[in-house]
């Protein structure tokens, strides 16, 4: 049993260790350079964008954008563009179009290997794009600081990333149970600011960013969004906390900049939350960047060695093929909830994947997905920078306090190989590290169980940053 939570947990594997395959990665990230120029935002901006309300009696939401990490990874030129079931006519309509997904899926897997290479072939029209992206963040912030309320207590920042198809929106049940637990009189932590990152192709930025969007995707891209939103647009905490923010979050000072990736944050405990995709980008930031975290909560990473050969074709087959539009919210919950994958959602998480996931397509009247089953296939088609993340997790900063939160199903692990590869993952960088399983939860824990989810989060920053802690560095 896990000796924090008193839950199962992965023990320690028995006896050596085998070797793996290298897959020789890149030790760090790309550099991170100030766009030239950005993707022109719409007039007047979408609704979604102005949304600022009470979160919990404590706490207040709204939303920001910034410019993206910049430049992201060579792509192919170009979009794909999944015509609808009904263009496919005749007989043979189930044919084509199953046809046609497999030559476009077999073109996806071509582009990506061409943009990896130093030398691609002209044919695969492979260029870095030079114009910036967005990013669009959720922030949910203490209407009070905890500095200012000067009791025995620790102001935590959080930063959490989603997994693919999702968006910035999908923690929130997670985040309103945490902050009823962690502002209990028991709790000796409060959760000064959370952060929720979207992918620059999932949610809101994808709808703003769109005919811009890079056609192949590199995850390591998602885990210079999280750096560059630590380093050059998190304000400092004397601006930030207990206030608003302007909706756009501008460039801070190169010093300040400079001195976070050096040093770290003065008035800041910065822990990430990293799910599936997200857990994947997070590693692969903090590897990078060790200093911006004081600890990582990493939730059911897509992490897995390059000896697991994936077999990705029936997954992007899938996801290129699945629905994306409905005439209503509701038809698109009574389609959602069909689907086994949905009916294990926890059914406040659902509303509000049916409530943001979706939006109103004005041409059309009807309700479509934010992120377009292209956008999520090409992440789908991507694993090197997975294959890298697991090697060079051993790499991470001992320093930084590591807790897995891995859903307590066996197939939770299918993705990456099974129980017994999730288990040399969560043991990958042992020192300073601990795991916990939830149980009756599969891969999407976050969706399946926010309350439990969130237990074990408040549980480890308790362990963490409270009292018994403080008192024992005296």
């Amino acid at each position: 049993m896990d000796p924090l939570s008193g839950k199962p947990h992965f023990p320690y594997p028995p006896g050596p260790i085998r070797g793996e395959q290298t897959v020789n990665p890149r030790r760090k990230l790309a550099p991170l350079l100030e766009p030239p120029t950005l993707v022109p935002l719409p007039n007047p901006l979408p609704k979604a964008l102005h949304r600022k309300c009470a979160f919990t009696s404590t706490h207040t939401l709204s939303v920001h954008i910034l410019p993206a990490a910049f430049p992201r990874a060579p792509s192919a030129r170009g979009k794909i563009n999944v015509p609808p079931l009904e263009s496919f006519k005749g007989k043979t309509t189930k044919a084509d179009r199953k046809k046609w997904l497999d030559q476009t899926v077999e073109q996806m897997f071509w582009e990506l290997q061409e943009s990896q290479k130093v030398f691609p072939d002209p044919k695969a029209n492979i260029e870095v794009g030079q114009i910036g992206l967005w990013s669009t963040v959720l922030r949910i912030r203490r209407n009070k600081s905890a500095v200012e309320e000067g009791k025995d207590v620790k102001g935590i920042t959080l930063v959490a990333t989603h997994p693919i198809g999702f968006h910035k929106e999908i923690w929130e049940p997670t985040f309103r149970h945490l902050i009823e637990m962690t502002e209990s009189s028991s709790s000796s932590v409060r959760i000064e600011e959370i952060w929720s990152l979207e992918a620059v192709n999932h949610g809101d930025a994808g709808l703003i960013n769109d005919r811009y969007l890079p056609k192949s995707i590199d995850r390591s891209d998602y885990g210079r969004d999280i750096a560059n939103f630590l380093i050059h647009h998190l304000p400092e905490g004397a601006d930030s906390f207990g206030k608003d923010l302007p909706i756009q979050l501008s460039r801070l000072p190169s010093s300040i900049s400079s001195s976070r990736v050096s040093h770290g944050f003065s008035d800041r405990n910065v822990v990430s939350l990293g799910h599936s995709l997200g857990g994947d980008a997070t590693a692969l930031c903090g590897i990078s960047y060790p200093k911006l975290f004081s600890a990582m909560i990493l939730l059911e990473t897509t992490l897995f060695p390059v000896s697991y050969k994936k077999k990705g074709s029936p997954i992007i087959l899938s996801t290129l093929g699945r629905r994306s539009s409905w005439p209503s919210r509701e038809e698109a919950r009574k389609g959602f909830l069909k689907a086994p994958l949905f009916q294990a959602f926890d059914p406040e998480v659902l509303d509000i994947y049916v409530e943001h996931g979706l939006y109103e397509d004005e041409k059309t009247g009807e309700v479509r997905l934010k992120c377009e089953p292209a956008w999520e296939a090409s992440e789908f088609n991507e694993r090197r920078s997975m294959n890298e993340g697991w090697e060079l997790l051993p790499t991470l900063d001992e320093r930084i306090e590591l807790r897995w939160i891995m859903g307590g199903k066996d197939s939770a692990s299918d993705l990456v190989g099974g129980p017994e590869a999730a288990r040399s993952t969560v043991w990958r960088r042992a020192r300073n590290a601990s795991n916990v399983r939830i149980p009756g939860a599969g891969h999407l824990v976050v969706q399946e169980k926010p309350r439990e989810t969130a237990e074990d989060i408040a549980l480890f920053l308790n362990h963490k940053f409270g009292r018994a802690k403080r008192q024992s560095k005296l």
